[in-house]
């Protein structure tokens, strides 16, 4: 009886245990299939259409875990790994290219280390999170054209912000009656090189309604402390519930160090009937250097998926867009369509 009672005792204590620690495995899987015509216009001549598979039209595909152990008194450590995923044509990843950092969370807030998306992202993402995908190829953002390395320049030719950073430390403070702070710092780890990535965001939420604004800055410095091509970004962004559809959009300026300065506007919006869901996203964006303009573009969404559960998806997208210069000369345009299914798990 005493031995049985000794055993109830520990395995009491070690589900004790067990409790206050957990690991979720979580991901995203998304094929579609339809044609991408993306790139330069040379000569009046725009880039040849391309009937392929996607990976990642409206989420991105990823696999990743993420834990939480229970330390006490309010004190948390988590973690989390986060790769993505090319479900199309599957090949090699770095494990955690999308997230791989460890931290810890309390009433002081949460503190992370390693590789996360940046402070200024998080106010970005809010400017179009009222559109139902998340993919590059279907964002109006930065009037983005073209995909892989070139999916990143937008009016003016100016590189993204970068939304992750690594050798980052990360602070997200607590909510102060809704307004809540970010600050996010990469290191380049290069010596005699500053290639920093530093960020900080304020935020409002409240109810429906959630603004905010962010600045980052992409550093380059030589050893003697001489300005390469710094970039810098800025943005204020907001959304609004409002039941029978939601709302969002914001401003976004790059600037390099050259004075090369690039400003969008952007509008989103999505309407839920039923199972339905039917998405609209629009930017427009104008490049000036040394207040010439040099560039001016737009880009247009469309999208409409249906829920067949909680988890599985069926859609259909297209976006078109193109950037011209001063003249009114089209330089590189985007026009994409795809239909395919997603699941989260």
């Amino acid at each position: 009886m005493k031995k049985s009672l000794i055993a109830l005792a520990v395995l009491a204590a070690s589900g004790a245990a067990l409790a206050q620690s957990s690991v979720t495995v979580y991901g995203r899987l998304d094929a579609s299939v339809g044609s991408a015509k993306t790139g330069n216009i040379v000569n009046g001549v725009g880039p040849a259409g391309v009937t392929q598979m996607f990976s990642g039209n409206l989420t991105t595909s990823r696999l990743g875990f993420r834990g939480v152990e229970d330390l006490g008194g309010g004190l948390k450590a988590i973690f989390a790994i986060e790769t993505g995923l090319n479900i199309d044509a599957p090949s090699a990843s770095s494990l955690g290219d999308r997230a791989a950092f460890v931290g810890l969370t309390g009433g002081f807030g949460t503190v992370k280390l390693g590789r996360h998306d940046t402070s200024f992202d998080d106010i970005r993402d809010l400017m179009v999170s009222s559109n139902v995908w998340d993919s590059g190829n279907f964002a109006t953002t930065e009037t983005v054209v073209g995909t892989g390395a070139t999916a990143t320049n937008g009016v003016g030719g100016i590189g993204d912000y970068g939304d992750r950073a690594s050798n980052q430390i990360r602070y997200e403070s607590p909510s102060f009656g809704g307004v809540s702070f970010g600050l996010s710092h990469g290191f380049d780890e290069t010596a005699n090189v500053s290639d920093d990535v530093s960020a900080f965001n304020i935020r409002y939420k409240a109810g429906n309604l959630d603004i905010g604004a962010a600045y980052q800055e992409n550093a380059q410095q030589n050893a003697l402390g001489a300005l390469g091509s710094t970039n810098e970004y800025s943005t204020v962004a907001g959304a609004y519930n409002f039941g029978a559809f939601r709302v969002s959009g914001g401003w976004n300026q790059a600037k390099t160090s050259t004075n090369l300065k690039a400003n969008t506007y952007t509008v989103a919006a999505n309407a839920p009937v039923g199972a339905w869901d039917f998405s609209l996203g629009y930017s427009t964006g104008k490049s000036k250097l040394n207040g010439n303009t040099t560039q001016k573009g737009d880009a247009l969404s469309a999208g409409v998926v249906y829920n067949m559960s909680k988890r599985t998806r069926l859609y259909g997208l297209l976006t078109n867009g193109d950037i011209e210069n001063a003249a009114g000369v089209k330089l590189r345009q985007r026009d994409i369509y795809a239909v395919g299914v997603a699941h989260v798990f």
